[in-house]
């Protein structure tokens, strides 16, 4: 395949690292120019004619005139999105009120009507999107090659983390899951909670035990500072939910960490019960789940490398192709 350049465009405002930044890292193993950024630099694209654009979420005014020019000059243009922006729930009331309007809705349609093709994480997502467009490609989320061998730095004290990561977007998941992980934490005294990104405490834990680490600029800086012995991920059964991801429990397995999950959409999908963790089905299990993994050093081993095993097929060097596939094919 001959060496092309491309640019990733991070238009939106998140998941830059892993839907532009990683690929656009991936690419460049294979052999291809690449350049990226959050800016468009339109001079420079001028003089580029054949470069490739890979759009994240190009839906404000501005960039979709820009996005709508270039393809009116015939460039070629890959729209990336990683979630059904369509179905936001009202516990994101920035998003939902941005997915609200008519003329961002539009532009949204208008965009990937007009790519050459479009990314997507899931097959939900795809289906939603092939009504818009029908060349679409499912490129699976992936996680840094270099994650598969770090381990995290955990306490040694006797104390168990239990731990979860994300934004400000995860009201309705917490809302539905909160009480039953707060049982468990009130009936087991040598655990402790660790909040990442957003702060969700909730009252889980009494006697404050309860840590909470800001966001932290930069996914790898994030990863690096993930030190649980256990992960959570509770999620609702949701249309929007549907259609994402389970990277948060693709970071734990990668990380070596197992996982209670929520048996809903992506991490029934992706979690492989009993070997890498375990999915609940009804809000008691939290407790015993957690109570087993808690209990149990060995176990918690035992998952960890199963999981950080079956990470291992969704390193960023092995989803590379198919990248490939959808910028240049």
């Amino acid at each position: 395949m001959t060496t092309c350049e491309v640019f990733g465009w991070e238009n939106g405002s998140a998941g830059g690292y892993y839907r532009v930044q990683l690929p656009m890292r991936s690419l460049a193993g294979l052999g291809h120019a690449v350049a990226g950024g959050t800016a468009l630099p339109v001079d420079w694209l001028r003089d580029h004619p054949d470069m490739i654009v890979v759009g994240q979420r190009v839906l404000e005014p501005r960039a979709s005139r820009l996005w709508q020019e270039m393809a009116a000059a015939g460039r070629r243009l890959i729209f990336e999105i990683d979630d059904d922006l369509w179905n936001v729930d009202r516990s994101s009331p920035f998003f939902h009120g941005l997915m609200q309007r008519e003329d961002v809705r539009e532009n949204l349609r208008r965009n990937i009507e007009v790519a050459h093709a479009v990314t997507v994480t899931t097959e939900p997502l795809a289906d939603r999107v092939r009504t818009i467009n029908p060349r679409v490609h499912v490129i699976p989320n992936a996680v840094p090659d270099w994650l598969l061998d770090h381990r995290p730095a955990r306490r040694t004290d006797g104390i168990i983390t239990v731990g979860w990561g994300g934004d400000g977007t995860h009201a309705m998941d917490w809302e539905d899951h909160a009480e039953p992980i707060r049982g468990f934490f009130s009936r087991h005294p040598h655990t402790e909670m660790h909040c990442m990104g957003a702060d969700y405490d909730l009252g889980l834990t009494p006697e404050g035990r309860t840590r909470f680490t800001p966001w932290i600029q930069g996914v790898e800086p994030y990863l690096r500072a993930v030190d649980y012995h256990i992960g959570i991920a509770p999620l609702r059964k949701h249309v929007f939910n549907h259609s994402k991801s389970a990277l948060r429990t693709l970071e734990y397995a990668a990380l070596g960490i197992p996982v209670v999950a929520s048996a809903v959409g992506p991490y029934a999908r992706h979690v492989r019960e009993e070997v890498t963790g375990y999915l609940v089905r009804r809000p008691h299990e939290w407790d015993g789940f957690l109570n087993v993994l808690a209990n149990d050093a060995d176990l918690r081993d035992r998952m960890g490398a199963a999981a950080r095993e079956h990470a291992s097929a969704h390193a960023s060097s092995r989803v590379a192709p198919l990248w490939e596939k959808a910028v240049f094919g």
